[in-house]
């Protein structure tokens, strides 16, 4: 997976076509998570972010054509440098167990379109990257990826619910 090419404090594309971000203006920017998707000649291209940034996006291009070396997305403080996902209010989670949790405010998601399978079911084995739903704000899709490989042992939102950032997602060993 490619990652964004970075100058000063600003991710750059490193390739043509359609960007479309994987997180929001405001959102936590951290190495290794994805930027977002280039479409090209019908492919995907996903983009995630190189080693060494963490912040916020304090700016990030809408969806639009994008050339290498277009501005994507810029990273400032917000987060103070670190990344620390939410802590969940209503976690109660089992012993061996951790939780995935939103990081934002929005609608939640379990299924890419309202014909299709859920994303993931309890029972399932993940590997790491696997969307496991996705939180939609004004629009904007933000997938939420298992970190690591991972069992799923409860989902604990309904597809279409409102959740707040902190909010238990999903219950993985």
């Amino acid at each position: 997976m490619p990652t964004a090419l970075i100058q000063a404090d600003t991710l750059m594309s490193p390739t043509v076509g359609t960007f479309s971000p994987a997180t929001v203006l405001g959102g936590p920017i951290r190495a290794g998570m994805l930027l977002g998707t280039i479409h090209q000649a019908g492919e995907r291209v996903d983009i995630t972010v190189p080693e060494g940034i963490a912040g916020a996006a304090i700016s990030l291009t809408s969806t639009s054509w994008v050339q290498c070396g277009d501005a994507l997305c810029q990273v400032g403080e917000g987060t103070g440098g670190v990344f620390e996902a939410p802590v969940a209010v209503n976690a109660d989670v089992p012993d061996g167990c951790s939780a995935v949790c939103a990081d934002t405010d929005g609608t939640v998601y379990l299924k890419p379109d309202p014909s299709s399978p859920d994303f993931v079911s309890v029972g399932d084995t993940v590997p790491a990257g696997t969307t496991l739903a996705l939180v939609e704000v004004m629009k904007t899709f933000t997938p939420v990826r298992a970190e690591n490989t991972a069992d799923i042992v409860e989902v604990r939102v309904r597809d279409g619910g409102s959740v707040e950032a902190g909010d238990v997602l999903f219950v993985i060993r």
